[in-house]
């Protein structure tokens, strides 16, 4: 599965005529969480979303300054700093008290790594009781398997990254791995730690859900008002051809 394919950007706004000299301070501070390929202190131009929305940002007369926190850390740090807009990435299902959602940014596919040696068939929640999933604290798996977690007991060992739970999986410590597709395979490819196993990891033929994401933003403050130049921003096309360009320059084998 290629970044081309698994990457469905759903942009729709036209460019924002209204330009502006980058030189005139409109800073856009957010918040952001290591997700590669999309946003990491360790790839080029901090990964592929960040360097698409700097790019857009700055043609707009817009500096887009981006500070890495843990997820459940940003959604309260942003609140509390007036000098912070939002957080991204966002999704509808963990927009918390205080914010706004944008416009949708990308679509990408979750699903569960397994080890190619031990596929696993599922069709209902129930049917993976008897395996053990390893899941990063702040995903939404409960999603996945609402709402007979609410009835069941389902053997969950939550870490703190994606790959240390690969790790794992490959380990044969958890079965399942609950992961974004996009990044199982980057992760497979460019961790030092993973290569060895790329040949052995899969994603599950079940695809669980395409999730939306966009960028929380305040409703008050700065936040709103960067909330409407966004949406105003964005241009679909722009976006898919920036993201694109950096998968082609940078993750290239």
């Amino acid at each position: 599965m290629s970044y081309k394919i698994i990457l469905i950007l759903l942009f729709a706004c036209p460019t924002w005529a209204q330009k502006s000299d980058p030189a005139s301070g409109k800073v856009i501070h957010l918040l952001t969480m290591e997700a590669p390929p999309y946003m990491s202190t360790t790839l080029p131009e901090q990964g592929a979303a960040v360097y698409a929305l700097r790019q857009i940002f700055k043609k707009n007369g817009f500096e887009l300054k981006v500070t890495f926190t843990p997820y459940l850390r940003a959604k309260i740090l942003a609140l509390k700093k007036d000098s912070i807009s939002g957080f991204f990435p966002a999704a509808e299902e963990n927009i918390t008290a205080g914010y706004v959602l944008s416009k949708i940014m990308y679509v990408t596919p979750w699903g569960f790594a397994e080890r190619k040696d031990h596929p696993i068939q599922w069709n209902n929640p129930e049917d993976l009781l008897p395996y053990k999933i390893g899941n990063v604290m702040g995903y939404e798996l409960s999603r996945v398997l609402a709402p007979a977690h609410k009835k069941k007991k389902f053997q969950i060992e939550n870490v703190s990254s994606d790959e240390l739970n690969l790790l794992k999986l490959a380990n044969k410590r958890v079965d399942l791995a609950f992961i974004d597709a996009t990044m199982l395979e980057y992760l497979i490819k460019s961790s030092p730690q993973l290569r060895p196993y790329q040949n052995q990891l899969q994603i599950n033929a079940k695809i669980i859900r395409m999730d939306e994401y966009g960028v929380a933003f305040k409703k008050t403050g700065k936040g709103k008002e960067h909330l409407n130049v966004f949406n105003k921003i964005m241009n679909k096309e722009e976006f898919h051809r920036l993201v694109e360009l950096y998968f082609k320059t940078h993750l290239q084998n």
